[in-house]
């Protein structure tokens, strides 16, 4: 048996706390039995119900558990597919900071004291010529 497909107007339809339907990676859930059991509270997914929630289900991080839990509320297919998937983020090189070297930070920490101490040095070898 084929899947139902199901438009963005007919999950308008169902965006309250009495009727909630998701659309996540393509597929279309009404989630309205498991509001209540939402640890991150019903208001979460009423808010993310009647568009494509994808990009926010992932962000949180949800586990394996979470996900194969949605097939129980599984409706039918979005009509409008799958949002296309987004490449993983790459880490960019760290680009070292100035001074982030352990003991270059400390040297240009200690360098102003020291040129501080070799004047008064200095000063007091001077005034003791005199």
């Amino acid at each position: 048996m084929a899947a139902k497909t199901v438009t963005i107007e007919e999950c308008l339809k169902h965006c309250d706390d009495k009727d909630c339907w998701l659309i996540i990676d393509g597929k279309v859930y009404d989630v309205t039995p498991f509001l209540d059991e939402h640890p991150g509270g019903f208001d979460t997914l009423v808010s993310n119900s009647g568009k494509d929630a994808t990009e926010e289900f992932e962000e949180i991080g949800h586990s394996r558990a979470a996900k194969e839990m949605l097939d129980k509320y599984y409706i039918g297919d979005f009509a409008g597919g799958a949002p296309p998937k987004k490449a993983p983020k790459r880490a960019a090189p760290a680009a070292a900071a100035p001074g982030s070297s352990g003991l270059g930070s400390l040297i240009k920490a200690l360098l102003p004291i020291l040129i501080v101490l070799a004047a008064v040095y200095y000063m007091q070898l001077q005034q003791g010529k005199a």
